[in-house]
C-alpha cells in the first residue's frame, strides 16, 4: 500500500510544479530584416546617441542597425520627399535643433518585465550649458533592440508635434 500511495504522489506533484512553470508573455518576439547592434534597451540607446554624437551627421544608413525597421522606412521616406525633408535637416533625434555634446541614457535595470517589446528610456541630454531630457523608445525586434521613437520634453521649435514619428507624418 506504501508503494502505490508514493507512486500517486509523485505524478501529482510534477503535475504541480507543472502548472507553476512561467512562460513569456510574448513567445514570438517577431522578425528584424536589417542588422541591429547588440546589447539591451539602454546599451543600445546609449550607443545610437554616442554614435550621433561622434559622427554628428544623420547618416541614415549608418543608423541604420540602430533604428527600428518601421522607423528606417519612415525616415528612408520622408528623406526621399523634398517637401518633408526639412526636419532631418536639423537634428531629428532630439527636442533642440542641433546635436547634443553628450547624453546619458537612463538604466533599464529597474524595469520589472523582462518580457517587455519596448520600453521608454529618458535620456538626459547637454550641449553647452543647456541640457534638456528627452524619452526615447526602445522596441525588441527578434533578438534585437532598436529605436522606434522619441518623444520631445525638453522644449522644441523645430518639431511640429511631441514626438519624431508624429513629426515626420505631419510633414
Amino acid at each position: 500500500m506504501r508503494y502505490s500511495v508514493a507512486a500517486l504522489l509523485v505524478p501529482c506533484a510534477l503535475l504541480l510544479s507543472a502548472c507553476t512553470t512561467v512562460t513569456p508573455a510574448f513567445k514570438d518576439i517577431g522578425t528584424r530584416s536589417g542588422p541591429c547592434i547588440e546589447g539591451g534597451p539602454d546599451t543600445v540607446a546609449q550607443k545610437f546617441y554616442d554614435y550621433r554624437i561622434q559622427q554628428r551627421n544623420n547618416d541614415l544608413t549608418a543608423l541604420r542597425p540602430y533604428l527600428s525597421d518601421s522607423l528606417a522606412k519612415l525616415l528612408n521616406d520622408t528623406n526621399n520627399d523634398p517637401n518633408k525633408r526639412a526636419l532631418l535637416q536639423t537634428d531629428p533625434f532630439s527636442s533642440r535643433t542641433t546635436l547634443p555634446d553628450s547624453a546619458d541614457v537612463a538604466s533599464a535595470s529597474t524595469i520589472p518585465n523582462t518580457d517587455a517589446r519596448n520600453i521608454p528610456l529618458r535620456v538626459s541630454l547637454k550641449q553647452g550649458t543647456q541640457s534638456w531630457q528627452d524619452e526615447v523608445l526602445m522596441i525588441r525586434e527578434g533578438q534585437c533592440w532598436a529605436v522606434d521613437d522619441v518623444r520631445y520634453l525638453g522644449g522644441t521649435a523645430h518639431a511640429p508635434a511631441g514626438t519624431l514619428r508624429q513629426s515626420l507624418e505631419q510633414r
